[in-house]
């Protein structure tokens, strides 16, 4: 495992240019946090509900600076060569900071009215700001000094539809006012135009200057064949490369210069990857079955203990195929390239076998190395330093990087220990030193900086020389980690000055039990617990220490959790399966609840079950006033309440990913929330894919829940959905919950002694039908519980609820 330090964050954190530093939002906070030391270097209080609705951050990056360096070199050439500004941007407002500065550096408000924004960029300097809207089709370059826009109309906006020459900063830019593309080239600074030309293309895709600033090429649309114009830098025609008619001719999927302006590479359809000095000047190729001279093929295996290495594979290989993947949609030709620093490498993959490597040499002109994984490869990084260091991050829900380098024996898999994250997986090059290089890996809510020295080999972390605390939070296991610090030290760290001397166990908080609220590490005593009241803060101890459950009692551990108390308004996308169960047939408790509940008298004295429609809901909440988390919910029907009060529908059943909205689940509305862990194969934002539910405790890997989600075979529209509507088919929205028994630890499951009813209201503007199968896998079709709750089919009609919002009010006392 990779030694590594944690980020807890709102979204996807972004690092800057030079890796120097990471930004991300946090409790309406904007941080500049600093790789070296892994300390805020910059914290900026944003607007009320801007860092959920913020949908851009993009740092400034120099065309001729900003890139990653070895810190001797960052020593020579200054603290110029550092990313120090970036923005964010919502469909509102445009805010624009620089990381030596405490204050708001700028701010641009006004800049779409009647849409959203497309894409929000720097320009050529820090002073100017891109901001495209796809209402109208047009571009504006608005300048920080001068507080005003240039506006260009018809502008093709997307990624590869402009580009800045290196080095001179002239912009070229495609625009399609009528039936005709048409490239401008705009001067420096003042964006005036210096020349027009009209394109002979069908359809731009987009346009890309050489890194020398001295060729520019357009390409065409798919339809037009393989066909790229190669153009001087002021925009005049120099020649065109196309295939010839003869040839299967189906378009262009991707095309990358070479970092030193000599070599353009085009990927095809066909799966073939062209290199051109102006002429072909040579193919590779991607076959079905991998055979190297003199090259190894490496192959990825999954050991007895589900640990991820390479192994050596026999030639010829076979790699799977894209119809292994279930792709949604088949795509054909050339997925990705790159090239490497000095670019005598190229690094490609192609469509057919999405989950192989091929890595070749522009030197020899031949492939080099090839390898295969089991999952689809999602991006190469090449190290901007060390010029044969390829990262590959495959599309696994696991958070592992793979690394290949020619000068070593064998690739490498690291692991880092984000615990259940939420959404994608991303990852990026930070700084390097003289002898060790970093990388990101994040999702929506958590992130950790790995660490390994140019050998491959794990380095722990002891960022700018600080102390062990800042470690992740495997050092939790290690021998030897309770130090001693003084009355002093303490207060430097943050903790009261009242505290007296004692022995402490100074550890990193695991990411799973931490929210974005809190980013520096707890301390408390061993014999003390505190419960802070003033700011409704809970820290508490778990006295067990034996370590082989401290992963799952976190012993010594002191964590906080945030208290949210109700109304609640949340943001998330759902998928809801339903079926109808008799009141005739008896409530399988086992399945209908959790042990705790299920075996408490408080739920046998909870009213009669009378059957109705039975619901399973799987949840991603991207906004709550407690972070983001999962979520599974069962509503197996209507219960009588006692007292006379009625039949009402009820939670018996419910799993989250967090501790913060497990605690205040259960004591605002007596939901009786329980950490599980969450492990999905496919996206969640849109099936097929499938999820499934684990214990808590890491050392078990068997799932007691699995339901997979698959769109109709015939296409249906989408249509609105409002809670409103169970009103009609008899499924009330409001909830009665049952009193809760005390779980372990009590800090977080929480019991309580009254009744509340609370109601709810669920909008969401688009909705789709989806198919949901509840086969549980190892169950064979005969067997009674095959598909979880008793007797019940296979697949089941579902929605797919999509930008959701739902209101919990505050609870109402029940008296029964």
């Amino acid at each position: 495992m990779a030694r590594q330090c944690y980020l807890l964050s709102s979204q996807l954190p972004v690092p800057s240019p030079d890796g120097l530093f990471i930004a991300f939002t946090a409790s309406s906070q904007l941080h500049i946090r600093c790789v070296a030391t892994t300390s805020d270097l910059q914290i900026y209080d944003l607007p009320p509900g801007f860092d959920t609705s913020c949908r851009f951050i993009r740092w400034y990056r120099s065309l001729d600076k900003g890139t990653i360096t070895l810190r001797s070199e960052r020593s020579k050439i200054g603290d110029e060569c550092s990313s120090q500004y970036l923005l964010l941007a919502d469909d509102a407002r445009i805010l624009v900071y620089h990381v030596k500065s405490s204050q708001l550096y700028a701010e641009i408000s006004g800049a779409t009215t009647l849409t959203k924004l497309a894409d929000v960029d720097f320009g050529q300097t820090s002073d100017q700001v891109m901001v495209c809207s796809d209402f109208g089709h047009k571009l504006q370059m608005w300048s920080l000094k001068s507080k005003r826009a240039v506006e260009i109309k018809d502008f093709k906006y997307g990624v590869a539809c402009h580009s800045y020459r290196p080095n001179t900063g002239h912009l070229a830019l495609l625009a399609r006012p009528a039936a005709h593309d048409i490239l401008l080239i705009l001067a420096p600074h003042s964006h005036e135009v210096l020349s027009t030309s009209e394109l002979s293309t069908v359809d731009a895709r987009g346009i890309k200057y050489s890194p020398c600033g001295n060729w520019l090429v357009v390409w065409d649309t798919a339809s037009a064949g393989c066909r790229v114009i190669v153009l001087t830098a002021n925009g005049h025609h120099f020649k065109t490369y196309a295939r010839s008619e003869d040839e299967l001719n189906l378009g262009i999927r991707c095309l990358q210069w070479s970092p030193s302006g000599q070599h353009l590479a085009i990927g095809d359809q066909e799966g073939i990857l062209t290199l051109l000095q102006f002429t072909p000047h040579m193919n590779f190729f991607h076959p079905s079955t991998v055979q190297i001279r003199n090259g190894i093929v490496w192959q990825e295996e999954l050991g007895q203990s589900r640990i991820r290495s390479y192994a050596q594979a026999n030639q010829p290989a076979g790699p799977p195929s894209q119809g292994v993947f279930q792709a949604k949609k088949r795509q054909t030709g050339i997925a990705m390239m790159e090239f490497n620093a000095n670019g005598d490498l190229l690094a490609s993959t192609s469509s057919d076998t999405p989950s192989t490597v091929w890595i070749h040499s522009l030197k020899s002109a031949r492939p080099l190395t090839s390898l295969i994984h089991h999952s689809p490869i999602k991006a190469l990084y090449w190290h901007p330093v060390l010029s044969d260091l390829l990262l590959m991050h495959c599309a696994i829900p696991e958070p592992m990087v793979h690394l290949w380098r020619a000068s070593w024996n064998n690739p490498r898999i690291l692991s880092l220990s984000l615990q259940a994250p939420i959404g994608k997986l991303q990852v990026a090059w930070l700084s390097c030193d003289n002898d060790k290089v970093r990388f990101l890996l994040s999702s929506s809510d958590q992130s950790a900086i790995g660490q390994i020295s140019y050998d491959g080999e794990e380095v722990p972390w002891h960022p700018g020389g600080e102390s062990f605390a800042r470690m992740g939070p495997e050092a939790m296991f290690d021998e030897g980690h309770s130090i001693d610090l003084s009355p002093a030290k303490l207060q430097a760290d943050g903790l009261p000055a009242n505290m007296p001397t004692k022995q402490w166990n100074f550890t990193m908080l695991p990411a799973w039990c931490m929210t974005s609220h809190h980013q520096s590490p707890c301390l408390l005593p061993l014999e003390d617990s505190l419960v802070d009241s003033p700011s409704k803060r809970i820290l508490y101890n778990d006295f067990q220490t034996n370590r082989e459950t401290a992963d799952r009692s976190m012993a010594t551990v002191s964590t906080p959790i945030k208290i949210a108390p109700p109304p609640w308004t949340c943001h998330y996308q759902a998928y809801v399966g339903a079926f109808y169960v008799s009141a005739k047939s008896s409530l399988p408790r086992d399945v209908a609840y959790e042990h705790l509940e299920a075996s408490s008298a408080k739920t046998s004295e909870a009213g009669v079950w009378k059957g109705g429609m039975v619901m399973i809901q799987l949840l991603r909440y991207t906004s709550t006033p407690v972070g983001p988390y999962d979520e599974m919910i069962l509503l197996p029907g209507n219960f009588d309440v006692p007292g006379g009060h009625g039949s009402y529908t009820r939670i018996t059943r419910i799993y989250v990913s967090q501790r913060d909205t497990t605690y205040n689940g259960r004591k605002n509305w007596n939901i009786p929330k329980h950490i599980a862990r969450f492990k999905y194969t496919g996206d969640f934002s849109a099936p097929p894919f499938t999820v499934q539910l684990l214990p808590e405790d890491p050392s078990t890997d068997t799932p007691f829940f699995t339901a997979s989600l698959q769109p109709l075979a015939f296409w249906t529209p989408s249509f609105p959905f409002s809670s409103n509507v169970l009103k009609w088919i008899g499924i009330p929205d409001t909830l009665v919950q049952p009193p809760l028994p005390e779980g372990d630890p009590r800090e977080v499951m929480c019991g309580t002694n009254n009744w509340y009813k609370v109601t709810t209201s669920i909008y969401s503007p688009k909705a789709k039908l989806v198919w949901m199968d509840l086969k549980q896998p190892g169950k064979e079709a005969k067997e009674e519980r095959s598909n979880w709750w008793p007797g019940i089919k296979r697949w089941h009609l579902g929605l797919w609820l999509q930008n959701t919002q739902i209101d919990l009010g505050d609870p109402e006392l029940v008296k029964v």
